[in-house]
């Protein structure tokens, strides 16, 4: 098969593949009306479209030095969540009032507050303790076990199998053996063949291994004396949200800082815990607010302005490229237009949400889709002023600006992963739209337009004009 019908193939397979994700409405997406319903699968920012709006108040522990820092952790960690998800453009803000600290998320296109709350994940600190105790029932009901708690400084917390367990942060009542919101850098689930269900293991950070390794010493219990009444006070317990998540002895010392949760997990459950672990712990409780509605950020006259202006600004390229190129010049205008169908097809297709800089990062690709365009025209009209025929001077002309658009193209995909790996919400979904629509540029480039010019190859002619030579 010739390279001239694999372009053809190609070309058509990724147009059918953006006009999919564009015209086949996906589930729980409305239709918009008349032409922009080509639009109706592509996620809106805040500003174009509002959306869920959750106000947390921050619980500093008492005599924490530095309560403005534990603020910023606490904004990192969800900042870092929010774009693990997919919601770069979500808005995480801090606000600071005589009654305390308080968080404000801003989630685009969350359809409920629900949702929103799955989206933002665990608003609890992630803790290992010692388990002391553990009760069938609810232990606030009995005075004694209540006693017992405020003996051993020491809580009583539900587990996700159903039993009461009495924790304590400090291991062994030592200072040093407190381990709580620690960095997790590697989480996942994987398959418990013994509990016939999913456990979730981790990896510690390299500052908590230590303090871990301690912990675990401390705990050690020979698996012969499992189950002993004598050592029923030295299991650990991991701790999220309140909730005992695990609670078990350690056989051995862990020296690595690597380690399991075991729970019999379902694979769903399984996978939120490790995201939640990856993504980084809470270093204070969150305990909500508020939660509703945010309105779009920018009224629809802002909105409408813009899109105009990007519409015109296309317009004028356009006709330009025709009086300038001629038949070439066509050709530039078909990639164009191809672009960006290509390009809301891939925003459509992986979830990407749409903002003002999104669009303002549509429109820049529309400059370099057509400085491409002009660079490979260029290298053509020499080849046809050398005396090549048409179909000699298109393979040469790819030829000799191939490289040249390549050199060009990657330096500002590199910029563009510069503001997304440094860059946090609108950002982000700048640089996304940027980078996509640069890499959709060099594909039109070098195999569409190559495709289209051989196609009019016949009707490709040096003319004269006043200006000079041109095609």
């Amino acid at each position: 098969m010739s390279a001239g019908r694999w372009r053809l193939i190609f070309v058509i397979a990724v147009l059918v593949y953006a006009l999919v994700f564009l015209i086949v409405l996906k589930p729980g997406r409305e239709p918009l009306p008349g032409f922009a319903r080509l639009f109706s699968n592509i996620k809106l920012g805040l500003d174009i479209k509002g959306g869920a709006r959750i106000e947390y108040k921050v619980e500093v522990e008492q005599g924490t030095e530095k309560p403005v820092d534990v603020v910023d952790d606490v904004w990192t960690v969800l900042r870092s969540r929010l774009d693990a998800a997919g919601y770069t453009e979500a808005v995480v803000k801090k606000a600071f009032k005589e009654s305390g600290a308080y968080i404000i998320v801003e989630i685009p296109e969350a359809t409920d507050t629900a949702q929103a709350e799955k989206l933002i994940g665990s608003t609890g600190i992630l803790y290992f303790g010692q388990v002391l105790d553990e009760a069938e029932y609810d232990p606030n009901t009995d005075s004694k076990l209540v006693a017992e708690a405020k003996r051993e400084k020491a809580q009583w917390l539900k587990g996700r199998d159903g039993k009461w367990y009495l924790v304590r942060k400090e291991i062994m009542r030592r200072k040093d053996l407190v381990l709580v919101a620690p960095r997790i850098v590697r989480a996942a689930p994987v398959v418990d063949q013994r509990e016939m269900g999913y456990k979730v293991v981790f990896e510690l950070a390299k500052e908590n291994v230590e303090t871990f390794a301690k912990i675990t010493r401390a705990l050690v219990v020979p698996e012969n004396a499992m189950g002993n009444p004598a050592v029923k006070d030295k299991r650990l317990a991991i701790v999220l949200d309140n909730v005992v998540q695990f609670a078990g002895y350690v056989v051995s010392t862990i020296n690595d800082g690597r380690a399991e949760i075991k729970g019999k997990f379902t694979l769903d459950e399984a996978k939120r815990l490790a995201a939640i672990l990856r993504s980084g712990a809470l270093p204070a409780r969150l305990v909500k607010v508020s939660a509703g509605w945010v309105a779009p950020l920018l009224g629809k006259d802002i909105i409408n302005a813009s899109l105009k202006a990007g519409i015109w600004g296309i317009i004028i390229v356009m006709v330009y490229m025709i009086i300038v190129y001629g038949v070439m010049g066509i050709v530039a205008d078909l990639a164009l237009l191809y672009n960006t169908f290509l390009l809301l097809g891939v925003l459509a297709s992986t979830g990407a949400i749409l903002t003002l800089p999104g669009i303002a990062g549509i429109i820049l690709t529309i400059g370099t889709t057509v400085d491409g365009n002009v660079i490979i025209y260029e290298r053509i009209k020499e080849e046809l002023r050398a005396g090549k025929t048409s179909k000699a001077a298109i393979s040469a002309g790819f030829s000799r600006s191939t490289v040249t658009l390549m050199d060009a193209n990657l330096t500002t995909i590199i910029a563009g992963l510069v503001l997304y790996y440094f860059g946090t919400g609108t950002i982000r979904g700048f640089a996304v739209t940027l980078i996509i629509g640069v890499l959709g540029s060099l594909f039109v480039n070098l195999v569409f337009s190559r495709l289209m010019l051989d196609a009019f190859a016949p009707a490709i002619k040096l003319r004269k004009a006043k200006g000079g030579a041109e095609a």
